[in-house]
This record gives structure tokens, sequence and C-alpha cells, in this order.
């Protein structure tokens, strides 16, 4: 695996622009000639398999009957939004992008990340690590469009999708669907072969009202709904049978107890470390000196939850060879939050979160695929969302960058034509 320097540019980047960006609509065609189909990306925030099995999704049937769904997919640790979006986006595990949690410092920057205003961190590309699918698309002569996906509002190695937007939580979702069709339409001026499309009502209804609410079912029927409407104005458009829509999120949800809570301001000082981020992976930075002080202290009370020194995580986490990452790793059991006495008191607990170990069930998500180049009427053993690099290369025949993922994983989803 090579280091990977988001704020460097490779002087390859500005030999391949020169060449490509002469010829926009010239696009690279199959071996036989023929022009590669497009693919759709559609991201449901929070989203868990067993949401379709508890509520009335004809739509979401419609679309799986006619194509190819997962078991369950597995995230990246840790099961937070950006982390794993850009997982996905790229084929990296978290510790090979750098983007460890939604919010984090950088002191090397100078900076924090967040997602949030007033900070600009996702519009910097000197925070991303790795190339990212859109990226690949422009390097390579296509044309890629995304709405909201977490990292395209970057300008990463120098270049951003033929169309994005800047993060908007109050465009409609249905507002969404309709700008992502106009930049696939063949007959407008940007005619993408690659776009993405983002949702977060789901998301945020497990956060509210907890993953086994009435709320989180009518969010679940809404984007029922709305995977209706899209696929509506893709016939209307006459995609039908030229673009392979992926369906995806990137975690699961868990729901929350008052009475499941690790106090850490009660097992140690903490004047002593630097907490990078609290739950449910509290991310600790130890004053200097203080490391394995603080590690047997957590370890001697280690109960509801896992504590790592970072270089002895499992090495199925992929989370320790990245600068960003702290010394100590705690990871709370499913289901418990990990505060402080005074914050508890204050602000309490939400009723749903995620971010818990990527192996744990309640953590698993979605993965729905259709279209010309997917089978038809399968379901498929579980597999990890950093493998959805090299096929959404291989859908739009580009050459992959490096990355963590394997066809191989995936390539069973496939017909057998493609």
């Amino acid at each position: 695996m090579k280091k990977y320097l988001p704020y460097l540019i490779p002087f390859s980047v500005f030999l391949i622009l020169a060449f490509t960006s002469c010829d926009r609509q010239a696009k690279p065609a199959n071996s036989d000639g023929t022009q590669t189909n497009k693919v759709l990306l559609i991201s449901f925030d929070g989203f868990m398999n067993e949401y379709l099995d508890r509520n009335e999704t004809p739509n979401f049937d419609r679309f799986i009957s006619g194509g190819v769904m997962a078991e369950h997919m597995i995230p990246v640790f840790p099961t937070k939004t950006f982390p794993n979006h850009y997982s996905v986006a790229t084929g990296l595990y978290v510790e090979n992008h750098g983007i460890i949690s939604n919010s984090f410092p950088d002191d090397s920057l100078g900076g924090r990340f967040s997602y949030g205003p007033p900070e600009d961190s996702p519009n910097d590309e000197r925070w991303w690590g790795g190339e990212p699918i859109w990226t690949t698309v422009e390097l390579q002569g296509k044309t890629s469009a995304t709405m909201f996906w977490p990292g395209s509002e970057a300008s990463i190695h120098g270049i951003q999708p033929t169309r994005w937007k800047d993060y908007d939580g109050s465009v409609e979702n249905i507002a969404r669907i309709d700008t992502v069709m106009t930049w696939l339409d063949p007959a407008g001026e940007v005619n993408a072969d690659f776009a993405t499309l983002y949702f977060s009502d789901v998301d945020s209804r497990g956060h509210s009202y907890g993953p086994n609410s009435p709320e989180v079912d009518e969010a679940v029927v809404e984007a029922d709904r709305l995977l209706g409407y899209l696929v509506e104005k893709i016939e209307e458009a006459g995609l039908t049978d030229h673009i392979n829509i992926l369906i995806t999120s990137d975690h699961g949800m868990a729901e929350l107890s008052d009475d499941k809570i690790i106090f850490l301001d009660e097992m140690i000082d903490m004047n002593d470390i630097r907490v990078i981020d609290w739950t449910p992976v509290a991310m600790l930075q130890p004053d200097d000196g203080k490391k394995d002080e603080i590690y047997q202290t957590l370890k001697e009370n280690e109960e509801n939850y896992r504590v790592y020194k970072k270089e002895e995580l499992p090495r199925e986490y992929h989370f320790s060879n990245h600068y960003r990452i702290p010394e100590i790793i705690m990871i709370a059991d499913v289901s418990y939050t990990i505060t402080s006495r005074s914050f508890y008191e204050n602000r309490g607990i939400v009723a749903g979160t995620h971010g818990y170990d990527h192996q744990a069930p309640e953590m698993a998500t979605i993965f729905y695929a259709s279209g010309p180049d997917i089978k038809t009427g399968e379901t498929i053993a579980p597999f990890q969302s950093v493998h959805l690099y090299e096929l959404m290369a291989h859908l739009l025949n580009m050459e992959p960058a490096e990355n963590d993922g394997d066809l191989e994983e995936v390539i069973q989803i496939l017909d057998d034509r493609f």
C-alpha cells in the first residue's frame, strides 16, 4: 500500500487533464466498440435490511427482484457517515484515506475537519486521501456528477466532478432526484457517465427516535416512494437499459439506553488526555508520558467496552496506520454510550446511534443493484463496502486507482455477459 498524500498533485495528473479536457464529449468505449452503461450510486444513510422486512416497500421489492441483493454489506470501522461514504467512493480503509470520523483535528493542517458550519474543511482537498470514483471518472475522459456525497465538494488532485453541490440538507429529496436526472439525461448538457444521490432522512429519524420507532418506518416508506419516483424518471429519460443502479448505505443503527452509560471522566483524569472523538468509539490522545498509565487504568476497568493501544488493534479494523488516529481506542459494546457525567446530565443521549464495531450485526447495512450489467433475482453473501470502488470502475470500463478492494469479491453481481 502506497502512502496517500492528498495535498500533493502528481505531475501525471496534469498530463492526463491536458489530454482529456480538450474533448469532454469523447468518452472511451468498450473493447467491442459499444459505449459503457452509466452508473448511479445511491446512499440511504443509516439504512438496515430489517427496515424492508417490517414495512411495505413495493418499489424496493421490485428493484431487488429485478437485480441482486446482498444478505448485508459490511461497513468499515468506525461505522460513521464520513469515513464510510468515503471508503465506498475510494475503495480504501479508513487508515488509508484518513477520514477517521465525522469530526477530528489535524494539527499539521492547523484545523479541525467538520461537516458542519462554520468549518469549510470538506472543501479542502488536503484532508482527503486516495482517489474517489468521481475523480477516476474525470481523469479517464468520462463525466461525473455528484449530489451531496461526502468528499465530492473537495477538489481532490485538483479535480472536481463536472457537476456537484455543496451539502444543503434543506434541499427536498425530490429536487435532488430531478437535478441528478438532468445531469444523467443523454440529451442534456452534462450526459454524466457516473452520478451519486444521497438521502439522510432514515438516519436522522434513527438518531432522534431509535431504529425500532414508527418514525423510522415512516422514513423508510418515504424512501420507497423516492425510489419509485426515480425509476419513473429513468424510464421517461429512456435510460432503463443503459444505467446500472447501486443502492447502498454507510452503516446500520443501534438503540441506546440511559442504563448503558460509560462515564469516561469517572475512570481517568480528563486533564491528561485530548479526546479526538467521544462515542461509541472514544479516540484518546494522552499527554506525553501518560499513555501507559491511562491505558492500564482503562484496561483494569474494562466493562461494556474494549480498549486498545493503537498499534494493538486487531488487523481487521484497518485502523492503526494513519497519523490522525490517536494512541488509545475504546470501543463501546453495542447500545452503550461513552460520555462524561456533566455532558450526560446536561444533554442526555440520543435515541439511536452508530459508530460501533463494523462486525456488529446492528451496524450491517444494505446493498441492492439492478441494471443491464447486473444479474437478476439473486442474493449474494455479505461483502465489505471497500469492494464497491472496484465494481464501479469495472462497470465504467476504467482502470481503478490503487485501493484496498478486490473485484473478485463482488464479481458474482455481474451478468455473465459482462
